[in-house]
């Protein structure tokens, strides 16, 4: 990824500007009207409200984890366990009487497996979570605190790179291993559940649910906008970059690679308290190290170092992960990882890179063409992902198969390809004019050698 990628401050061309205020407010017409409006009307189900809900969930964790690694350059690996803390913080307050929880008098009014487990009262730890308000504040607060301090010893010692990675994958590691436990009384392997049945069964839950999930988004969007674009986001873009060059200027890095962290915590904690009430579960499966794998994957395919990247990555990769295991349950993984593979070859700055190059051809005065040969392939995989997962695909391309798999899918990667091979010829036509206007302003012994 390019530095100029995540270059703050820089005022932006008029036209440049009216179109993503074009785009921004299509996408909140989108999300804030059509969506609920839709479902009101019955045209879309409550299922794939919730979905949509659920895949943005971890769009908040997406923007954590692109201040943390597209911004500061740490490459983590245990924001599953953050996002845990905090749907496990809610789904205690959510299993409990004052929650809504399904509990019952011939079980002493506690959680079942808690009962099961020859416990006959509720332990000491778990009262406090009988108020939504400390819940809320006790799943923030343990994911930013347990960043902090974790981040403060391990920062401040100067470790990065490859052994930061290692280093956070095996606190991950840990907190499974240690929630998984039914000493710990969080419901070992199976988590906890049961909660209020109105979240998954009452429109008005589930709409009220969607609309706080895009109302966080977009708050967190704005939060980590500010960062980035103020002192300190240019402070940590020269974490990344240039880190020694900060302590001759009196910078201690680690404390700005600690607050980003903490972050980073904090965001993903909120996407796991939306989580849980939306899916109706939250298990130590949750916070497994392939689970922070998955968050990571969100940003490299939706662009890192940038924001917007981080939340299209969050819905393209979620959806092809639950489409996939529907059509393909067996092999699903490989399909999955060799997606995974083709988005990091040709698109190896993200989808964004692709809408970097629409904006660039737009200020020059490019032609139609041009234009749309970088902007037909992004706008087709969005509106794809939106109609497949609000249910707007007819029942008769979903029935047509091919080797299990939907045709409509074989011709959206034939499309794609016939775009991406026109954007090719588009790059290299670029690269030639470049290549002749330095030739031009060059020296004549200068320009023979670049001719």
């Amino acid at each position: 990824m390019k530095s100029s990628d995540v270059t703050i401050g820089i005022a932006l061309h008029p036209t440049t500007r009216k179109l993503r205020m074009i785009v921004m407010f299509v996408l909140l017409g989108l999300f804030f009207v059509a969506v609920p409006a839709l479902n009101l009307g019955g045209v879309v189900p409550d299922y794939r409200v919730q979905l949509l809900g659920k895949y943005l969930c971890f769009a908040l964790v997406a923007l954590g984890v692109d201040l943390v690694w597209g911004y500061t350059g740490l490459l983590t690996l245990c924001q599953a366990l953050f996002f845990c803390a905090g749907g496990y913080c809610m789904g205690m307050f959510l299993s409990l009487p004052q929650g809504g929880g399904d509990v019952r008098p011939e079980y002493n009014n506690i959680p079942h497996f808690m009962y099961f487990n020859n416990l006959r009262e509720l332990p000491l730890f778990w009262k406090p979570f009988a108020s939504m308000g400390f819940a809320i504040f006790g799943g923030i607060m343990i994911a930013a605190l347990a960043a902090s301090l974790f981040g403060f010893v391990i920062l401040r010692n100067r470790v990065k790179g490859v052994y930061f990675s290692i280093i956070t994958q095996a606190v991950a590691w840990g907190g499974w291993l240690l929630i998984s436990r039914n000493e710990m009384l969080l419901g070992g392997t199976n988590g906890l559940t049961n909660f209020n049945k109105d979240f998954s069964q009452k429109q008005s839950w589930i709409l009220g649910l969607y609309l706080l999930t895009v109302t966080m988004v977009l708050v967190a969007y704005l939060v980590c906008r500010f960062i980035v674009r103020s002192r300190l986001g240019r402070v940590l873009v020269a974490v990344r970059d240039k880190e020694s060059r900060l302590y001759f200027s009196g910078y201690k890095p680690h404390a700005f690679k600690v607050f980003a962290f903490a972050v980073g915590a904090a965001l993903a904690a909120v996407g796991g308290m939306l989580y849980a009430p939306q899916v109706g579960i939250i298990t130590p499966q949750d916070m497994h190290v392939d689970a922070s794998i998955f968050m990571v994957i969100l940003i490299a395919v939706g662009g890192r170092g940038r924001l917007w990247g981080a939340i299209l990555g969050a819905l393209l990769v979620n959806y092809a992960k639950s489409s996939l295991t529907s059509y393909v349950p067996n092999a699903w993984l490989y399909v999955y990882g060799s997606l995974f593979i083709a988005v990091v070859l040709f698109f190896p700055d993200g989808f964004v890179g692709l809408w970097d190059r629409v904006e660039k051809r737009v200020e020059q005065g490019a032609g139609p063409v041009a234009v749309a040969s970088a902007a037909i392939p992004i706008f087709a995989v969005c509106l794809f992902t939106l109609s497949e997962a609000l249910g707007f695909t007819p029942e008769w391309m979903q029935k047509t198969r091919v080797l299990a798999m939907p045709l409509h899918y074989y011709l959206l990667i034939m499309f794609l390809v016939v775009t991406l091979a026109m954007e090719r010829v588009v790059v290299s036509r670029e690269k030639a004019v470049r290549a002749r206007m330095m030739a031009d302003e060059a020296p004549d012994g200068v320009a023979a050698g670049i001719g």
